[in-house]
């Protein structure tokens, strides 16, 4: 059976990806692997060792252009452009902000990835803007709900043959996503729930398949 591994750099700004995490572990088998400073062991070695033989790697976290974050609270980076050879000939899930630009900066195939997601106050607060849509007045209640959504949608959405074939994963991601907006808009659980129902559309709409 291919190795597969779940990589989830646990901190107060992911822990609503838990449920995720599980889930992944549970369905696909997968092994946990996180950025654990608490450890005699070099904790950014000790994932690098669980990936190197890996075929499926499942990344849960935070992102930009040009890096993935071991920790986005003390600014370390996992993968950059020193060691995105780590990467290469892996089937992978990048579930963290842009992505969808890291994927396409290094040429990464067999990848899913996504744009920006509006997961914490720091997001909204230094983004603003979103499509050109404000969303600097989204709360705590709001951004709480789009993180429910989104675990949601792709728990709903990732299994076994969802990630062998990304059209199918395509088609059920906007299946689900469309059942959570509906869910959004007619429960109205936060003050700005149209925002939310917006932003869960953009998220499907800029995900990337390669």
């Amino acid at each position: 059976m291919s190795k597969i591994v779940c990589i989830y750099p646990q901190d107060s700004t992911t822990n609503f990806l838990r449920p995720l995490c599980d889930y992944i572990c549970t369905t696909f088998s997968a092994i946990e692997v996180g950025y654990d400073t608490t450890s005699d062991n070099d904790p950014l070695e000790t994932i690098y060792n669980e990936i190197r033989d890996a075929q499926i790697v499942f990344f849960l976290g935070h992102g930009m252009s040009s890096c993935l974050y071991a920790s986005v609270i003390d600014n370390v980076k996992i993968f950059n452009k020193d060691n995105i050879s780590l990467l290469s000939g892996k089937h992978l899930f990048l579930l963290a902000c842009n992505s969808d630009q890291f994927i396409r900066n290094f040429k990464l195939s067999n990848a899913i990835g996504f744009g920006f997601l509006p997961t914490s106050e720091d997001d909204v607060r230094n983004t603003k803007q979103y499509h050109k849509m404000d969303i600097f007045n989204t709360g705590v209640l709001d951004i709480g709900c789009f993180n429910k959504a989104l675990v949601n949608c792709i728990i709903n959405t990732l299994v076994v043959d969802t990630m062998k074939d990304f059209h199918l994963f395509k088609e059920r991601m906007l299946f689900n996503t469309c059942r959570e907006i509906v869910d959004c808009l007619l429960k109205k659980e936060s003050k700005n729930y149209r925002i939310v129902a917006d932003e869960l559309y953009y998220m499907c709409k800029d995900m990337v398949f390669t």
